[in-house]
């Protein structure tokens, strides 16, 4: 039986048995599934955009996937066996569903997206984020991960072999900087200069700026020659590189979700040569800008005349 007829069941009968709040208010939007791929792939299972209130809660256990619990506005609180957490505005959880998770808002509206996912790989990321952290991330509001995150849950349902490698990347994308961040946290201090971290923040948030590292090592006291060696062996990236996929990431998120050209893009990202941008996103993604949106656009569309549901 495929995801798309087994998934819905399975989730509406695990809620049922805890569930105190109205059913069809936690219910993802879109269920999906591509069964020849799967076995291989990083999946979505279902999605969408929910919000509960108080008084509702919701529990369950025993449901065969992953989910990605990302809070957009208000709070809420989640428990397990043994263990509690509130979940703030711009926090994302990653669970095991087999395992029990009650869901009870704090604030009188929690909104979220959620994303049940799973994959021959999905275990493996979410063993290695438990063996260093409980699995509950904070993240800047402009996080790469959140753009990740809302780019599938528009894709859909999986209706070709073309959404299926997409939304494996994004899934991977996701994992894998969460797994990263964690071991950069644990890295080291001797490893971790202020400094370095101070930069790398800087690049996070502020990536439309122009930077010189040059500049940035005279600040420091330092040569460039160093800076740039001690932050790819903290980040295994040297400073132009990682922030050149910072504003990439940010990027596809403007082709996807904007009507701004080209250029425009380019400049909004801190970019300012149109030839520079379009030879790293080609680099990157194996693709001109407009190659991507239009092969992006192209996927919405066999969605829409598919019968997908997106979030609104």
């Amino acid at each position: 039986m495929q995801v798309t007829e087994l998934f819905p069941s399975i989730l509406e009968e695990a809620l049922l048995q805890y569930s105190e709040g109205v059913l069809a208010d936690f219910l993802p939007d879109f269920y999906t599934s591509l069964p020849e791929l799967q076995e291989h792939l990083l999946y979505p299972c279902a999605g969408g955009k929910r919000a509960i209130r108080r008084p509702d809660s919701f529990a369950f256990q025993d449901v065969d996937c992953y989910l990605l619990l990302y809070t957009k506005e208000g709070s809420g609180s989640i428990h397990a066996e043994g263990d509690g957490r509130v979940l703030e505005t711009g926090s994302l959880l990653v669970w095991d569903c087999r395992d029990y998770l009650q869901l009870r808002p704090i604030t009188s509206e929690w909104c979220f997206y959620l994303l049940f996912f799973d994959g021959e790989s999905a275990g493996v990321y979410f063993e290695e984020i438990c063996k260093m952290s409980f699995p509950v991330f904070s993240l800047p509001e402009n996080s790469t991960c959140i753009n990740q995150l809302r780019r599938i849950t528009e894709l859909g349902m999986v209706t070709t072999p073309h959404h299926a490698i997409e939304e494996n990347r994004l899934l991977t994308d996701i994992l894998s900087d969460l797994l990263l961040s964690l071991h950069i946290e644990h890295l080291d201090v001797k490893a971790a200069p202020p400094y370095l971290l101070k930069i790398k923040s800087m690049f996070d948030t502020d990536y439309q700026k122009d930077y010189s590292v040059t500049e940035l090592a005279a600040a420091e006291g330092i040569s460039r020659y160093r800076l740039s060696r001690e932050f790819a062996g903290q980040f295994g990236q040297t400073p132009v590189k990682y922030l050149n996929n910072v504003r990439l990431d940010h990027a596809c998120a403007l082709l996807e979700t904007t009507n701004m050209r080209v250029h425009e893009v380019a400049s909004a990202v801190g970019i300012d040569s149109v030839t520079h941008f379009i030879s790293l996103f080609r680099a990157k993604t194996g693709k001109t800008p407009a190659a991507y949106r239009q092969g992006y656009l192209a996927l919405l569309d066999v969605n829409s005349e598919e019968g997908g549901v997106f979030p609104k």
